[in-house]
C-alpha cells in the first residue's frame, strides 16, 4: 500500500468533519479542522531557528497554517493541534528553555496534545539519520523515554487518522489492540 502524502492526509482531515467515539466511558464527539494557509516564509523560518525542515512539514504549511485534529469541543481534554508556523515560532523558545537538558538545538515542537502537557516533536537535522522522525515528548520524562512514534510526518498523521485521535504509543492502546503495537 501507498504511503499517503500530505495533500491527500489534508483531504482526508477536512473529509472528517465530526468523529463520535461512542467506545469510551463517556462518549465523545471530536472534530477535525484545518486552518486556511498563511503566507510564511520557510528560509527566515528555517534561519531563525536554526533547523532545516522536512519537506512534508513545509507542504503542510503551504497548504494549511494549522490543524485541529480529533478535539473534543466539550470538555478541551482530548485532540491534538498542530501548530502554524508562527505559533511554533512563539512557542518554541519557551518550550526549550523549560527543558534544556533534555532537547537538542534541532529540535522543533509543532504542537501540543489537548487535556495533558505532551508535545509533538518532529527532528529537523538533515545530517542525522533520524531526520524527519516524529516524537511525543512526555511532561515528566527524559528523553530517553520519549515515544519514536513515526519516521516521518505523513506516517504520524496517518497513522493518528486511522486511531481516529488514540495515542497509539501508549501501553494501554497496545494492551487493548495488540495486533496495532508499533
Amino acid at each position: 500500500m501507498e504511503k499517503p502524502n500530505i495533500q491527500t492526509l489534508v483531504e482526508i482531515i477536512q473529509s472528517l468533519g465530526v468523529v463520535n467515539l461512542t467506545e469510551v466511558s463517556i462518549p465523545l464527539a471530536l472534530t477535525c479542522q484545518t486552518v486556511p494557509a498563511q503566507p510564511w516564509r520557510p528560509d527566515i523560518f528555517e534561519e531563525s531557528l536554526k533547523v532545516t525542515l522536512p519537506q512534508s512539514l513545509k507542504q503542510l504549511w503551504y497548504q494549511v497554517s494549522e490543524l485541529r485534529l480529533f478535539e473534543d469541543l466539550t470538555y478541551g481534554q482530548w485532540g491534538l493541534v498542530i501548530w502554524s508556523p508562527s505559533q511554533v515560532i512563539q512557542e518554541q523558545a519557551t518550550r526549550m528553555v523549560q527543558r534544556q537538558e533534555d532537547f537538542r538545538t534541532s529540535d522543533l515542537i509543532v504542537g501540543e496534545f489537548l487535556g495533558d502537557s505532551e508535545l509533538l516533536l518532529i527532528r529537523c537535522n538533515e545530517q542525522h539519520t533520524d531526520f524527519g522522525e516524529v516524537m511525543i515528548v512526555s511532561p515528566l520524562e527524559q528523553r530517553e523515554e520519549w515515544y519514536v512514534v513515526a519516521d516521518s510526518l505523513e506516517e504520524f498523521l496517518s497513522k493518528w487518522i486511522t486511531f481516529r485521535g488514540e495515542k497509539f504509543w501508549e501501553s494501554s492502546f497496545v494492551t487493548n489492540h495488540p495486533s496495532l503495537a508499533l
